[in-house]
């Protein structure tokens, strides 16, 4: 129990004050300006869902994350939860059973499986912290994170047919496959490996999930929404004319970046590599899957009309899962107690640089929003700085970029950085 207390409570604290500290930022502003006019109900959320898919981003993530923008804690208490849950879901399906917290082995995979994706993810302070990135990516990864752990659980020991579980499924595919363009295809993929490796145990809820994902996804790609968005570039050429069109060179540096973005985990290939544990039975086709499945995730960005470092975070979660999975089974003695050691100092650095980083733009950030909140409309604020550049750990002050930024909805002013 303690191992998890050890693990959990500092990378809950440290998520939830860099959550209290986020200034609004970018995205953020439109969202934060629309509480002005609006209180948020559940009539307003339908509504959002409505006028998102329709003419805006269709994306599940975009009407929640509008929700972790309402007055009060909701981000303070639900955005480390998420960080915490990628973390345990990831563990449950390298494991293929919901981790203990009396197992002192299971908060040892736990920290490997969070030290190799806080070294490996690109942006992992926006994509823990900041807004936007949370509910488009983090929220949706872990939706698709517990719609798999079924089909893990039942890969490696059938159960029942559990037919109350046809509807959740169903429901919880929908919701899974409607949050993101790029991983879809690939969670599909897991769920229908989980099915077949139990053909003879096939099983009404898996069937309902895969048809749920597939409709969600079917849904959101097709979404009116998409006609709009970055101003219809998603609609300017097909899949196979994006890809042309970015030439070989520009395909290759998407791969690159994804191999390049990997390589702090290669203390975990080499543990594995070094190990003389044999691996359980069937663990090593899992750990296969899930590093396959996050290479898919990028070979689909090959077809994306835009390209970010968020969009690899799918991808990075469910290879370096598997590299942490494949360590730590194979890996014993000294190599085991080294990797553990090298695994709490990256996730105390990562953890402290957030805490300071955010810390260092809490009274900017909350100096900002009151000038813009008290400005008249249709005027010109000017702010200061945030103090913070583009990094790992923060998105950078958008102002530094652009000198001039329009914030419509509920401010209807603009925003220039003080000299």
């Amino acid at each position: 129990m303690r191992w998890w207390v050890a693990l959990v409570a500092p990378v809950w604290l440290a998520l939830a004050l860099c959550a209290a500290w986020e200034p609004v930022m970018w995205d953020g502003w439109d969202h934060a300006a629309w509480y002005e006019d609006h209180a948020l109900s559940v009539d307003e959320i339908v509504e959002l869902l409505d006028q998102n898919y329709r003419y805006a981003n269709p994306r599940l993530g975009q009407t929640f994350t509008r929700v972790l923008y309402s007055p009060g804690p909701v981000h303070v208490i639900a955005t480390p939860l998420l960080g915490l849950a990628v973390i345990y879901l990831l563990v449950a399906l390298v494991l293929g059973r919901w981790p203990s917290v009396r197992r002192a082995d299971d908060a040892q995979l736990a920290l490997l499986v969070a030290a190799a994706l806080f070294a490996c993810a690109p942006q992992i302070g926006p994509l823990l912290v900041y807004r936007p990135y949370v509910g488009n990516y983090t929220f949706g990864l872990v939706l698709n994170l517990l719609w798999l752990v079924p089909y893990r659980f039942h890969a490696g020991a059938p159960a029942g047919p559990r037919w109350w579980l046809v509807p959740p499924m169903l429901a919880l595919g929908g919701l899974a496959g409607f949050c993101n363009e790029h991983t879809g295809v690939a969670f599909l993929a897991l769920g229908a490996a989980g099915i077949v490796a139990q053909p003879r145990a096939v099983r009404a809820w898996a069937i309902a999930g895969v048809v749920g994902l597939a409709l969600g996804y079917w849904l959101l790609l097709g979404a009116p929404g998409q006609d709009v968005r970055y101003g219809g570039l998603a609609k300017e050429a097909g899949l196979a004319g994006r890809v042309l069109d970015r030439g070989l060179g520009g395909n290759l540096g998407i791969l690159g970046l994804f191999v390049l973005y990997l390589l702090p985990a290669l203390p975990l290939a080499a543990a594995g590599a070094w190990g003389r544990a044999q691996l359980p039975r069937g663990l090593g086709r899992v750990l296969v899957a899930l590093a396959a499945a996050g290479a898919a995730c990028t070979l689909i960005l090959l077809a994306s009309p835009k390209i970010g470092p968020r969009l690899y975070f799918a991808g990075m979660a469910l290879c370096t899962a598997a590299l942490a999975g494949w360590a730590h089974a194979r890996a014993t003695g000294r190599v085991r107690t080294a990797l553990t050691v090298l695994a709490g100092a990256v996730v105390a650095f990562v953890l402290v640089r957030l805490v300071a980083t955010y810390h260092a733009v809490a009274d900017a950030g909350v100096a900002r929003h009151e000038l813009v909140r008290r400005a008249p409309r249709h005027s010109v604020v000017v702010v200061p700085s945030l103090g913070a550049g583009a990094s790992r750990y923060f998105i950078g002050d958008e102002l530094e970029r652009e000198p001039t930024r329009w914030v419509g909805y509920g401010y209807d002013l603009s925003i220039r950085l003080a000299p």
